[in-house]
């Protein structure tokens, strides 16, 4: 493929994920969240961060730790659609302790206490930190949801995080994000 081919596609894609992300910049009622818009960000964080070849064998895995209302949106997502041409399979955990390999380790709010156990449990894992309480991105989460005052759903981003995992994120979510570290 020529270079200019390449950055014709690199352009594209990076086109086709702000459109994407701006649609589903959703605004979220503090009474009732819409977990179908964390669930395609999720989906596209997948499709746009780049993972080591090694986390590309098998299943791309999203263990979930505690109950959260995205599982249920994750797991029908993940019946129509593949992770770079892998299986999705969602797993839910009620602890960290229980979680032995994956590319996602997705921790809800009511289980927000056990990030620093779960920075600890990846910290020599490719794997993707997601949290979805205010605050955490500088705590050890490579991404975290937050709602804004304007109830706008955003996501906060620890570049050093996500780097120290050997994930490579392109610069486009960086722009839509809001960068903590």
């Amino acid at each position: 493929m020529t270079k200019r081919k390449i950055n014709i596609a690199f352009l594209f894609r990076t086109l086709v994920m702000c459109v994407l992300l701006l649609c589903f910049n959703t605004r979220v009622h503090a009474q009732e969240t819409n977990y179908k818009a964390y669930s395609v960000y999720v989906y596209n964080f997948i499709k746009y961060i780049e993972w080591p070849e090694e986390s590309k064998k098998g299943d791309f895995v999203i263990a979930i730790i505690g109950n959260s209302k995205v599982t249920p949106e994750l797991k029908s997502l993940a019946a129509t659609k593949k992770a770079n041409g892998q299986t999705i399979v969602i797993k839910q955990f009620a602890t960290i302790a229980e979680v032995d390999h994956c590319q996602i380790l997705y921790i809800s709010s009511g289980k927000s206490s056990m990030l620093k156990e779960a920075v600890e449990k990846t910290k020599n894992m490719s794997a993707l930190l997601i949290a979805e309480r205010e605050g955490l991105a500088k705590k050890g989460a490579g991404i975290n949801f937050v709602q804004m005052e304007d109830e706008t759903l955003k996501f906060e981003v620890n570049k050093k995080v996500i780097e120290a995992h050997n994930l490579k994120i392109p610069k486009v979510l960086f722009s839509l994000g809001l960068v903590v570290g």
